[in-house]
């Protein structure tokens, strides 16, 4: 009976060290695999590249004097006479005619909206080139719209300003009626990428001073239970906000001429984070989880100084340039700045990149799925490029 019980036992501590040993050995390769995967990341954040090559090159598309943009994956172009999408290879995937003296126009995921400034007409359209004309009847002055098609409008009615909202299909959502008298001068507004929050930074004149009001609209459930579907606001005496935005469905930024605000609140948005300017911000640029702060550079003659951060206001880099620059992109860890001479990319680490020429007049980079390749709008072609 012993030796049974002894067998047993023997029996139960075999598997029990069997089953420990694949704990061990998938723990190993978990293991192994993360250091590998740290050590790809370490390899790719510091490696810098020389030269580039060409992959492939595109007959131009698009006018002359047309506007390039990135639109997804691909490549979005509009001037006075129209507006096209097109793919990496050339290939036109939507197009959109009109007549427009200064277009107004904003993108975001695959929805577009284009108005001209104080023209009437907004167009909407979607992924797929389907296009609604919206007749406004009323000057539009600015524009926004969400990833879902949802566009924001600006319209004016002599000393009122309505901020109309629209849906893909081009129906009135809901607006939000501003005075000058009453609310203020609606200086900049947002929706968020989830349709519901609309952001808007009011300009007043109150005792022959400038003030701000910041101002927090929900559209959905939360926002149906407060007046005016207003849930949060914020009023800063002698400041000046002349932009906000929502970079994502989680975050709201608001920068002034004093500090930058990050927001936070799906439902609500609160104030988080306080960023104190020491000096004037020229330009901003973002993506879903960072921002870029660009200033001249008062240390030396000429130059800008950039400083990015999270959505979180922690600083992640500062470099310096000494060229003026077309355009500057945010790009999951790094940065694009370019004029028509030159590209430099920095990423978030310090580390620059690259730097260089790209074989031509730049007029627009768009950067692709893969970190070493760009599509690159030259003045008689577009170029895909392979960083080395």
């Amino acid at each position: 009976m012993k030796q049974i019980r002894k067998s047993r036992t023997d029996y139960k501590d075999k598997i029990f060290h069997h089953k420990l040993t694949i704990v061990y050995r998938v723990l190993l390769v978990i293991v192994l695999v993360a250091a590998i995967v740290a050590a790809v990341k370490i390899y790719l954040a510091n490696q810098v590249y020389t030269k580039f090559e060409m992959i492939k090159t595109i007959d131009k598309v698009g006018t002359s004097d047309g506007v390039f943009r990135k639109y997804q994956d691909n490549l979005l172009t509009y001037s006075k006479d129209g507006i096209s999408a097109y793919d990496k290879d050339g290939k036109q995937l939507w197009n959109q005619t009109y007549e427009m003296q200064e277009p107004i126009v904003v993108s975001r995921g695959g929805h577009v909206a284009v108005a001209d400034y104080k023209g009437s007409v907004l167009y909407l359209i979607g992924p797929s080139g389907n296009a609604t004309t919206v007749e406004t009847n009323l000057p539009i002055l600015d524009l926004d719209v969400s990833s879902s098609g949802i566009a924001v409008a600006a319209l004016q009615d002599d000393a009122t300003i309505y901020l109309r909202m629209f849906s893909a299909t081009g129906d009135v959502i809901s607006e939000i009626k501003t005075s000058m008298q009453k609310s203020g001068y609606p200086l900049a507004f947002s929706i968020s990428p989830d349709n519901i929050k609309v952001g808007v930074s009011y300009l007043k004149a109150e005792g022959g001073k400038i003030n701000t009001s910041l101002a927090f609209y929900n559209f959905g459930d939360v926002g149906q239970n407060e007046t005016d579907n207003l849930v949060s606001g914020y009023d800063y005496a002698g400041e000046l906000f002349p932009l906000l935005f929502y970079p994502n469905e989680d975050n709201a930024l608001a920068v002034g001429d004093k500090r930058v605000l990050i927001l936070k609140g799906k439902q609500k948005p609160t104030l988080q984070t306080e960023i104190e300017l020491d000096d004037e911000v020229q330009s901003v640029f973002y993506n879903g989880t960072n921002f870029a702060l660009v200033f001249r550079n008062t240390e030396q003659d000429g130059g800008y100084s950039i400083r990015v951060y999270d959505m979180n206001g922690r600083k992640k880099m500062t470099e310096t340039i000494d060229f003026e620059y077309t355009d500057l992109i945010v790009e999951n860890d790094r940065i694009l700045v370019y004029n028509q001479n030159q590209l430099v990319i920095y990423g978030l680490n310090g580390v620059k990149k690259y730097e260089g020429e790209l074989g031509g007049t730049i007029r627009a980079i768009v950067p692709t799925s893969s970190d070493t390749k760009l599509l690159v709008v030259l003045e008689d072609s577009i170029q895909l490029i392979k960083l080395r």
